[in-house]
């Protein structure tokens, strides 16, 4: 009886693993053999087949955005290794399985086993209740099917499961009561942020909930524990990435910040937690800042926030490039991942839970907290409309005036967060777990707020509060039966109470899942693994092109196209590329829409793509612009695909013949303009 006791949460949580995984594999039937679901997705695998047959990535990909090449000093290319190096070890028992096989099925393996870390975390703190609904809910919401599904084989699974193994290892090391387990548990987190930090630009996010678990912890704390493990913890990654990857040395574009926003925030939270240490331990003046601790830990928190406030403000031109949901320019304004979502995207996508999830967040704070939780709840009240309900509050107050309101709501949350901390004497149990997720809620859905793309990450914290608020429904209604007057005293002590609760939360559950007043969800979540996002090429004109060239082009032949066909054309077409989705230069695929897309003069356009060494020119659109097809040079573009129909084709390939007059210009090689 107790080994089954034992055996039964493990089923149960094993059953949700696999339920999520099964769902996210719905869609590997409608991917055609050696496709993917989106545009990204073919640079990491292009990434991992070089590291596959080289050991490692070159300093420069001269496959890519020739004729400079692609400078991988400034890319973070962590996934491509471990898909690479995952394949290698699968081979070692199954020599079948292809690389390919092992990048098409990434993400749902990438999140299942996030998600089993999340699952165990909760269970052992929680309960086996809690934990269970946490991953029903993760396993089915649409809008983590998605970017979590087979085929779409972008690191963003990859990046989640490194985030939620860097902050519950973090948290477990805090909760750790041996000093041997809290050193492992540092370690680990340790080391998961390095890889975190190698993967992908934005991890930064991630660092950002574990340091302000620690401001928590500074500004409530009246003395200085674990800053020797919070330092070895620094010291894992911080020196690590500096050494590793010259983006954290001298960031360029996308990686501009790095430094500034992953390696200086622990290491000034370490410097001020280091300066107080010494203030009321080792000074002179201790006996005088003593007593004063907490305002000394306040006044070195607001100081270093000012400090932060003023390195935005006077950087703040170069983020209009360089971060991108603050992005404004013509490029990034064609990217539809960054359109801002509106109310209906949200219950599409999440049900009703984007709503309950914040109902939950603000029911933790008034538990918690009281009546400066109630203050808080106003703030988090105006941050849940002006974000979930942004377009239709725009429609009363304008864009500006939302925008004024949102981040009036975010200074007040920073604010009223920081006072309870100081004014606070004495931790609540789980206390800091909350703070983390309150955390991960706030800056996620801030981001996802102007940029569809990021709201991927918003489902932990959504299914948490949300869950959470399902338990305290759950305990206040069995509450309210156990003191109920009408029933008489005998069947109040025969109620199975614990039964009763069990089954109001799965009601609750199966409600939010499958009612649609409700959001139904679940219904969803077989359709966003299969349709949400369809095989790209798939069965167009353009994959076709793509197999022509593979058959008849060497791999020397340098293509131009469009930015979106980059990294297939690489994957698909085994040639060379000028310019591709990866934006690594922005200011050439302009160009190459003002000379190309839209050109007007031949002789323009023809010094362009001699400038970047292309050998043919490929347009997938039914008519290009009609330089191409008259005009004195218009000899030089000599139509080789397809050899039927071209003028009605919707992709075409012309081999570039340059007149001996047309040589390189150094202008079509501005990086900026």
């Amino acid at each position: 009886m107790k080994l089954l006791q034992k055996l039964i949460p493990w089923a149960l949580l094993g059953a949700i693993l696999i339920i999520a995984f099964w769902i996210r594999i719905q869609g590997v039937p409608n991917i055609p053999e050696g496709q993917f679901t989106g545009h990204d997705p073919y640079l990491h695998y292009w990434q991992a087949q070089i590291v596959s047959e080289q050991g490692r990535l070159p300093a420069r990909d001269m496959y890519r955005w020739l004729p400079l090449g692609r400078d991988y000093g400034q890319s973070m290319t962590a996934y491509a290794y471990g898909v690479a190096y995952t394949h290698k070890a699968i081979t070692v028992l199954f020599p079948n399985v292809s690389l390919y096989q092992v990048s098409l099925f990434s993400p749902a393996v990438c999140f299942v086993l996030g998600l089993g870390v999340l699952c165990f975390f909760l269970y052992r703190t929680f309960g086996l209740l809690f934990s269970s609904v946490v991953g029903i809910f993760l396993a089915t919401l649409p809008g983590v099917v998605e970017r979590s599904a087979a085929g779409f084989s972008d690191r963003d699974s990859w990046c989640l499961m490194l985030g939620i193994l860097a902050v519950t290892t973090y948290l477990v090391s805090l909760q750790a009561q041996r000093p041997r387990s809290r050193l492992l548990w540092t370690l680990i987190s340790g080391f998961t942020v390095f890889l975190g930090g190698m993967s992908w630009e934005g991890f930064g996010v991630f660092l950002s909930i574990i340091l302000c678990v620690e401001l928590w912890k500074f500004v409530t704390s009246e003395k200085e524990e674990g800053l020797r493990l919070y330092a070895l913890w620094v010291c894992t990654f911080v020196p690590t990435l500096y050494l590793a990857s010259p983006a954290y040395r001298s960031g360029e574009g996308f990686t501009t910040h790095l430094f500034a926003f992953v390696l200086v925030p622990p290491l000034v939270l370490l410097g001020i937690r280091a300066l107080r240490h010494v203030l009321i331990t080792k000074s002179s003046l201790a006996n005088k800042f003593r007593p004063h601790t907490k305002n000394l830990s306040l006044g070195l928190v607001l100081a270093s926030f000012v400090l932060a406030l003023g390195y935005v403000w006077i950087q703040l031109d170069t983020f209009a490039s360089t971060t991108v949901p603050l992005s404004q320019n013509a490029l990034m304004q064609t990217v539809g991942e960054l359109d801002t979502p509106d109310y209906r995207y949200w219950v599409f996508r999440y049900g009703s839970l984007f709503f309950l999830g914040s109902l939950g967040f603000i029911g933790v704070g008034i538990h918690f907290w009281k009546n400066s939780g109630t203050v808080l709840a106003v703030f988090v009240f105006l941050f849940m409309l002006t974000t979930f309900f942004q377009t239709r509050l725009e429609t009363l107050l304008g864009a500006s005036g939302c925008n004024i309101l949102f981040f009036i709501s975010l200074a007040g949350i920073s604010l009223v967060l920081l006072f309870i901390a100081w004014r606070q004497h004495e931790v609540p149990k789980y206390e800091f777990i909350y703070i983390a997720l309150a955390v991960w809620f706030l800056v996620w859905v801030a981001l996802s707020r102007d940029a569809k793309r990021y709201d991927f990450f918003i489902g932990l914290p959504i299914a948490f509060f949300t869950t959470d608020l399902i338990r305290r429904v759950g305990t206040y209604i069995t509450e309210n039966l156990k003191n109920a007057q009408f029933l008489n005293a005998d069947v109040r002590e025969r109620l199975p109470l614990r039964v009763i609760k069990i089954g109001i939360v799965v009601v609750i559950v199966t409600a939010l899942m499958y009612w649609a007043p409700a959001g139904e969800h679940a219904k969803r979540a077989t359709f966003a693994a299969t349709e949400m996002r369809r095989a790209a090429p798939g069965d167009t004109p353009a994959a076709k092109a793509f197999e022509w060239m593979k058959a008849e082009l060497p791999h020397t032949a340098v293509i131009a196209a469009g930015w979106s066909s980059g990294s297939q054309l690489n994957v698909l077409g085994g040639v060379k590329t000028v310019i591709d989705q990866d934006h690594y230069i922005q200011h050439w695929i302009h160009l190459f829409n003002t000379y190309i897309s839209d050109a007007t003069d031949a002789r323009d356009a023809l010094e362009f793509l001699k400038t970047h060494e292309a050998t043919h020119l490929m347009l997938t659109q039914s008519q290009p612009p009609e330089v191409f097809l008259q005009g004195e040079l218009s000899e030089a573009f000599v139509p080789v695909y397809p050899t039927e129909n071209f003028t009605e084709a919707r992709a075409k390939v012309w081999e570039i013949h340059y007149p001996p007059d047309i040589q390189p210009n150094p202008k079509y090689l501005a990086t900026e303009p």
